[in-house]
């Protein structure tokens, strides 16, 4: 099944006025929400925690005059299906390869970061005719330079908390906003997100199901 159900979104970006098409796009065997904008080479974008496509504003302002921008919530994010499992960088990376299929796409640079780093970077290594160029950030991959020195100590502590089946979403529910502004003050200069992503995201993670989604 292709795209379903567009919405046109006005976006107020660094760049000026930029527009965004919101299309629910069967990915495999999940629904993904998606924002589309612009025409050109294509430009993959996957964003990590605790994120949606709403990162991108900026960046959708800056790239959607000469590309075509394809910004979908990941999986269990955002307004994206939550299905009970399937999180793992793996089907991620499946999920990615099926919304470029499902599009039409046959070529686009890739850009992930954070939790949308691992996928990104499988999905280069499955299709490397598919990814003509690949940008990673804000994130470690096993196995490679840095990983060992940063995981010397264990990973984060986040990574075990969020990692409990049900714990995190019934430890947060009621303090979605606390918690995921901690995240968002403690990785940016001062308190470098924009006051409306800041909003969005804080929305698409309040709430339980919203948290259990976005823990995988």
């Amino acid at each position: 099944m292709g795209a379903l159900s567009p919405t046109t979104v006005p976006l107020s970006t660094r760049s000026g006025p930029a527009e965004v098409t919101l299309r629910r796009v069967r990915a495999g065997g999940v629904e993904l929400n998606v924002a589309l904008a612009g025409r050109g080479p294509a430009v993959l974008l996957l964003h990590g925690f605790p994120h949606t496509w709403r990162l991108w504003t900026d960046v959708i302002g800056a790239l959607a005059g000469r590309h075509r921008v394809i910004a979908p919530d990941l999986r269990g994010f955002g307004d994206s299906a939550r299905p009970a499992d399937g999180y793992d960088a793996g089907t991620l990376a499946d999920d990615a390869e099926h919304l470029l299929t499902a599009l039409g796409v046959t070529s686009a640079a890739v850009v992930g970061i954070d939790a949308g780093t691992p996928p990104a970077f499988l999905l280069a290594m499955r299709r490397p005719g598919l990814v003509r160029r690949l940008v990673v950030m804000e994130s470690l991959l096993g196995g490679l330079p840095g990983a060992e020195e940063f995981l010397a100590q264990g990973p984060p502590w986040w990574f075990g908390f969020h990692g409990e089946p049900g714990l995190a979403e019934s430890v947060l529910a009621g303090h979605e906003r606390t918690y995921v502004e901690w995240f968002l003050d403690r990785g940016t200069l001062g308190r470098g997100v924009r006051p409306d992503v800041r909003e969005a995201f804080v929305a698409a993670y309040t709430g339980r199901e919203a948290l259990r989604g976005a823990f995988g």
